[in-house]
């Protein structure tokens, strides 16, 4: 009987500590959640003797191995071999499924995780790649580190999951002419989008204040169109060339930058779709020949936006030689990027200019046009004419013309998803990127506090984004991206900011099922993703924590002040007395509160699990009348 005590004893005392520590290992965080997941008993450990096998009928694939065995390498300092040999001992293995699984499509996977092993099926290796994604957020945070790490233990909860995406296009946009990004920038933006399941990259190469890709067959575009005089400020604020000042802000990728960052983005199974906006917003490419502009005279790029008649943007559809070069440019482009789609962004087009030049109106008499509306339809069709031959897709931003849009053009719906109901119900391909919703250029705080050239677009109007609205013909929508106008960015860190964390909100919203969403279960696991983008170094914004304030007027016409959350399970503490409020301040309890005679600014700062989260919001009173809700 005392022995048989003391065996029960000695296990109590070994599963204990085992039991304890399973049972504290943090919550499962995935973005974006998969289709379905069940968590189970026990972690898979990763240790110096961890390698990851490949079957060898699958052998072409390794390079999607050896990526994670890079990816476990360095935060780990363990080898991680790849192997082709059956049964090794806590291996993470890759198959493919020898019966394609229909439901997983080429993107879907299944990881099946056990203390025993991990094994990772698809049909292709583009499943492979996002079982892995997710096979690294079961890992700790520490396992997105720069550097190796030691002391972690590196466990990975056992679990089983089944996952496939919603929709086929999972973009983000990145403007380069308003602001150029060397290529290692660009690089590390493409690995921080894949690890969430994002797979296109619209690369916004050329606008009016900057041409950043070499085509050989035209120089200038490079020598003259990629240099501005340097500026630094509030994009609004930026003044004009000064005479003699040297333009010696910008830069261009090359042909052989290109090629290699497609390289990069294709290991990742990321699409580049490269556009040259035209026929607006072509300074850049006039200021390089000029005589493809109506005024035919010498232009400058800006560092800020042209709105003076005397600088023309807009090209000349009444001269032939404008479609030969743009031939060259496409020319040049269609070789250079093996994806599907060019985008020739066909949006904003200031027609003024037309309507003074001869040569264009003479091209709306000879082309039976009834004015210059159809003359940008006229030209967005001989476009798409120009790069169909070059075996290419045509793509373009949604516009809302008399003589509508070239036959077989996909289009992004930029401004609202109108455009793009409409268009998917005429049979075009759509990328929804409604701005209000998906542009990342917009202010993701208090206005008061930004410098956003525009308007707000929060972390919860991101996530709420539905691609497919009931009206849309859902046969034509691809899916949807994020986009990242760079008025206002000029580094990296500025770059990474602006797109996280409403790129992982958008990540959700183009992979998981609809009926999956909901943006209560989405915020914790959002902060448990935090820590990782801390550790690789990736910066982002929390001014989804920060106090949203408002007003509202009682019967007497008295301003009362509203304090609001984008999420729930926060506390905000505020002051009028121009201190800065902690948690020993009030707190605020739901009711509009009263202004104390005499103050003139409210500060309020909000708290979550018993610390500061986000910045102080201090605004001026005089503000905070202007938003009485009405």
């Amino acid at each position: 009987m005392k022995r048989s005590l003391f065996v029960v004893c000695f296990w109590l005392v070994l599963w204990l500590p085992l039991a304890a520590q399973e049972n504290a290992r943090p919550p499962i965080a995935l973005i974006p959640e998969p289709v379905s997941w069940q968590a189970k008993p026990g972690s898979f450990r990763i240790t110096s003797k961890t390698v990851i096998e490949v079957a060898a009928r699958d052998a072409a694939h390794l390079g999607v191995a050896r990526l994670l065995a890079q990816r476990l390498r360095v935060p780990t300092g363990y080898p991680v071999p790849v192997v082709k040999t059956k049964g090794n001992v806590g291996a993470i293995r890759l198959a493919l499924n020898a019966t394609p699984v229909a439901r997983l499509g080429q993107e879907g996977y299944t990881l099946e995780v056990s203390p025993q092993q991990v094994l990772i099926t698809a049909n292709a290796p583009a499943g492979w790649f996002y079982a892995i994604q997710t096979f690294m957020q079961l890992l700790p945070p520490a396992a997105e580190s720069v550097k190796k790490v030691t002391g972690t233990a590196w466990a990975v909860p056992a679990i089983s999951v089944e996952d496939y995406p919603r929709f086929a296009w999972r973009g983000l946009m990145v403007d380069v002419s308003r602001h150029f990004f060397p290529k290692e920038v660009i690089k590390s933006y493409l690995d921080q989008m894949a690890r969430y399941k994002l797979n296109t990259f619209h690369w916004h190469l050329t606008d009016n204040q900057g041409w950043r890709v070499e085509i050989k067959s035209l120089p200038k575009l490079t020598e003259v169109g990629a240099w501005r005089v340097p500026r630094t400020g509030y994009w609004k604020g930026f003044t004009a060339p000064e005479p003699g000042e040297a333009a010696t802000d910008g830069g261009f990728y090359s042909q052989e930058d290109i090629k290699e960052i497609i390289a990069y983005a294709a290991e990742r199974f990321v699409t580049i779709v490269p556009e040259v906006d035209v026929p607006g917003h072509s300074l850049a490419l006039i200021a390089s020949y000029p005589n493809l502009s109506c005024t035919q005279t010498p232009q400058q790029v800006l560092a800020g936006d042209p709105w003076n008649p005397k600088r023309t943007n807009v090209l000349c559809i009444g001269n032939d030689s404008t479609f030969t070069e743009l031939e060259k440019v496409f020319t040049e482009l269609a070789q250079l990027f093996p994806g599907e789609y060019l985008h020739m962004g066909g949006d904003e087009v200031t027609r003024t200019y037309w309507d003074k030049c001869a040569k264009c109106q003479k091209r709306i008499k000879a082309e039976g046009l009834k004015n210059s509306e159809e003359l940008q339809t006229y030209f967005l069709k001989r476009m798409a004419r120009i790069i169909e031959s070059k075996g290419k897709k045509v793509m373009g931003w949604y516009e809302k013309l008399e003589g509508g849009l070239a036959p077989n053009m996909a289009v992004m719906s930029w401004k609202d998803m109108k455009g793009g109901i409409a268009a998917s119900n005429l049979g075009h391909k759509v990328v929804m990127t409604p701005a209000f919703h998906t542009y990342l250029d917009f202010y993701q705080g208090d206005p008061f506090l930004e410098n956003g050239p525009f308007t707000v677009t929060r972390l919860s109007s991101t996530y709420n984004f539905d691609p497919l609205p009931q009206e849309a013909n859902p046969s034509n929508v691809l899916g949807g991206q994020g986009s990242l106008w760079t008025e206002q960015v000029a580094h990296e860190r500025k770059l990474q900011f602006m797109t996280w964390p409403r790129g992982l909100s958008l990540a959700e919203v183009f992979w998981t099922p609809q009926a999956k969403r909901q943006w209560d279960a989405f915020v914790p696991r959002l902060e448990a993703h935090l820590p990782r983008l801390e550790a690789a170094h990736v910066n982002y914004a929390t001014h989804f924590y920060e106090p949203i304030i408002s007003a509202v007027k009682d019967s007497a016409g008295v301003m009362k002040v509203v304090l609001s959350s984008e999420i729930k399970g926060v506390d905000m503490y505020y002051t009028f007395d121009d201190s800065n409020p902690d948690k020993f301040y009030p707190k605020y309890q739901g009711k509009p509160l009263d202004v104390p005679k005499g103050a003139h600014h409210i500060r309020a700062i909000s708290y979550r699990h018993g610390k500061p989260v986000g910045r102080e919001i201090n605004l001026p009173l005089t503000e905070v009348e202007k938003r009485v809700r009405k």
